[in-house]
């Protein structure tokens, strides 16, 4: 994991937190924001060079599996019942009662699942952002990433 990298992952996880708090951003930046950090998101997991297995350890695929499942459902819905996207575009879906707390749901499990993958990943990230030279970062996120490989399988 390089710098760079660490640094794209918290900015990426910013703008998730921002487009996870309407209230916040008022429901149409919310929805514009959401289909934003979708986009990013999806970046983020071509970044991921190891794939979503995460180099043949089970939980992170079953993690991975369940953040992606979850991250489609919530994009998905949230298209579904917007007020600001579709009509913008001239179109309206029906079936709000079925996507708004499809939604919800969703939702919350992509922010549970997150959290589980903050949690796990974080250590690297902060280890790489850490260190003032280059080797040692490598060196930090590689002991970081064997150590949680240990604690998972």
């Amino acid at each position: 994991m390089s710098r760079r990298r660490s640094i794209f992952d918290i900015a990426m996880l910013a703008v998730y937190l921002a487009a996870a708090n309407p209230v916040l951003t008022g429901i149409p930046v919310h929805e514009y924001l959401g289909l934003g950090a979708f986009v990013v998101v999806a970046a983020h997991v071509v970044a991921s060079g190891a794939g979503l297995a995460g180099r043949g350890r089970p939980g992170r695929l079953a993690l991975n599996v369940v953040l992606l499942m979850a991250l489609a459902a919530t994009v998905v819905s949230g298209v579904m019942v917007s007020g600001d996207v579709l009509p913008a575009l001239g179109l309206y879906a029906t079936g709000y009662h079925f996507w708004d707390p499809l939604h919800a749901l969703a939702a919350k499990v992509l922010l549970a699942a997150l959290l589980v993958h903050v949690v796990l990943r974080g250590p690297a990230a902060w280890a790489v952002l850490r260190a003032k030279r280059p080797g040692r970062a490598a060196a930090m996120a590689e002991a970081s990433s064997f150590e949680e490989d240990a604690a998972t399988e």
